[in-house]
């Protein structure tokens, strides 16, 4: 883009999302949450109206980066918008309040426009043909993730209730992709545990599921061989809204450590949303050179 032209980004291009169209989620960085408390405090306290302008010049700032982040990324499918449309208007209280779903579930857990796409493109790199997507919820993930399969690629998705998959199934229905999914339904360690047995192995790994269990499915992707040769582990959450580095030693700073420990996994944390990691092992990542004659 021409550093000149200052209307470049409020013009709409094919396959990216308008910028007056954007609307910002919830924050979950305690950063932008400490920033708005600090803005509320400095209006509060009296202290000089530069500062309290500087301030808001910052989260103006941060705002306007997300913006032009989602700006800059190509639009989600049809399908994906619909089930991005129909978790935020679904009344998740009243179901799990019926006893439908195990827990209560929000919006928020959903992947979204942004990783959604990071998503697709890991799997275009990668040329994968087979993933296991651990943690489907409304399948926003799972859908992102098929639409960059090839034709007899497959997307298996594990979740724990038969009325997400209902859910998912009616949306993703409409969409030549959702054929290429697969529904995994009960306890995750459980299902992996069978695809063990049974063989199977996947290209791709996203994990996206309780955080208590992340150390167990990363032992079946390596340890335990469900992750192909030359395969990618994906790791949503991986901030875990600031617990991954808080003073406390949580379930996501532990895991964090057990990936940073390990001198056969190679890893990046790439600062999408709440965190991805990206990992693959050590020897997949290392190029070789040619032993010199001399």
């Amino acid at each position: 883009m021409d550093s000149s032209d200052t209307s470049a980004v409020s013009r709409r291009k094919p396959g990216l999302m308008p910028l007056d169209d954007y609307v910002a989620p919830p924050h979950y960085d305690p950063a932008i949450i400490e920033l708005k408390k600090a803005i509320d405090l400095a209006e509060k306290s009296g202290v000089v109206p530069e500062l309290v302008e500087s301030l808001k010049r910052t989260r103006e700032l941060i705002g306007q980066r997300d913006e032009f982040t989602v700006f800059c990324t190509s639009s989600e499918s049809p399908t994906c918008k619909d089930i991005y449309d129909k978790t935020c208007t679904h009344d998740w209280r009243k179901v799990f309040d019926e006893g439908r779903t195990t827990w209560n579930l929000s919006p928020v857990m959903m992947t979204g426009q942004l990783e959604g796409q990071f998503l697709k493109s890991i799997v275009s790199i990668q040329k994968a043909k087979k993933i296991l997507d651990i943690g489907m919820f409304t399948g926003y993930s799972a859908l992102s993730l098929a639409e960059a399969l090839p034709e007899d690629g497959e997307m298996w998705t594990i979740d724990f209730d038969e009325y997400l998959k209902t859910f998912v199934q009616n949306i993703t229905q409409s969409s030549p992709h959702g054929q290429k999914i697969k529904y995994l339904i009960g306890n995750a360690l459980e299902i992996l545990e069978k695809l063990r047995q049974d063989g199977q192995i996947f290209d791709i790994i996203f994990l996206d599921a309780a955080k208590v269990e992340y150390k167990d499915y990363l032992e079946y992707a390596f340890e335990k061989n469900l992750l192909a040769p030359r395969g990618t582990v994906l790791v949503d959450n991986s901030y875990q809204f600031g617990e991954s580095y808080s003073e406390e030693e949580t379930v996501s700073k532990k895991f964090a450590k057990r990936v940073a420990f390990d001198t056969s996994l190679h890893s990046v944390l790439v600062p999408i949303r709440d965190g991805i990691m990206v990992i693959r092992r050590v020897v997949d990542v290392e190029g070789s050179v040619t032993e010199s004659s001399n």
